[in-house]
């Protein structure tokens, strides 16, 4: 399978499903903000992946992996999170641009 040929949507539903150890490894070290947040939704994550992503340098990453039930790295954030950081809106379908809480 080449990465390069599937589309975001694609990338993203097999980052929230893939059970292969060098998929999840490779969404892991995604370039993508988008795809590394979606994986955090694999129920095939491990907790050494999640407590990585606690510490990855995109808020609205690190943010959900540090509040994920497999994560023993805890971190703190500022009270003053914007509502991007915490939404809940599965990655396939969330559109920024159009977002109702704005």
């Amino acid at each position: 399978m080449n990465m390069q040929d599937l589309s975001l949507n694609e990338k993203l539903d097999l980052a929230m499903t893939t059970a292969e150890t060098i998929l999840l490894q490779m969404f892991l070290i995604s370039p993508n903000m988008l795809i590394r947040r979606a994986l955090l939704r694999n129920h095939n994550i491990t907790a050494e992946m999640v407590n990585t992503l606690a510490f990855d340098s995109v808020e609205n990453v690190s943010y959900i992996a540090s509040n994920h039930r497999k994560c023993t790295e805890k971190r703190t954030f500022t009270a003053s999170l914007s509502k991007c950081v915490a939404c809940s809106v599965d990655e396939r379908y969330m559109s920024c641009e159009r977002c109702p809480e704005d």
